[in-house]
């Protein structure tokens, strides 16, 4: 709803569940030293006018209490416009999304938080993971208020 119907009020509630859950969560496990959206290619941006994933991990940040813990939305950067997911299956997403991505330099960090506003096959995220983790990444953590069910 959020990206086809632009429907930017929803993003504060959506933040404020996953928040809840992440604080839950987190309890027990460390916290990631870096918060990275998945970003949007430029022409696409330009189409929908915002990024609702960046939108997301900003008020995500905002209602975490967690010192120090940053976003970083300049490593990552989609390179190949292709067309919507939304319309593929799921190895048609995989073929799509392959080398879509690249990163900006070498990432400092060995914990991370992945932002995708939904996950469905995890094709995106699982090529990014890659990315960061053939960078010396040693752990992702994928931050998603959806998750596809797998049929």
């Amino acid at each position: 709803m959020v990206k086809y119907q632009s429907r930017l009020e929803l993003i504060k509630p959506m933040a404020a569940s996953l928040a809840d859950w992440l604080m839950d969560y987190y309890l027990d496990d460390q916290w990631p030293e870096i918060i990275l959206p998945v970003p949007l290619h430029r022409k696409r941006l330009r189409e929908r006018g915002y990024d609702q994933t960046l939108l997301l991990t900003k008020a995500l940040k905002k209602l975490l209490s967690v010192r120090d813990l940053d976003i970083e939305q300049r490593l990552i950067k989609r390179t190949i416009h292709s067309v919507p997911q939304q319309s593929l299956d799921a190895t048609a997403r995989q073929k799509n999304i392959r080398n879509a991505y690249t990163l900006n330099g070498t990432p400092p960090w060995h914990h991370v938080a992945l932002v995708d506003d939904v996950v469905t096959t995890g094709a995106t995220v699982n090529e990014i993971t890659r990315l960061l983790k053939k960078s010396g990444v040693k752990r992702v953590d994928i931050w998603s208020v959806a998750r596809t069910p797998e049929s």
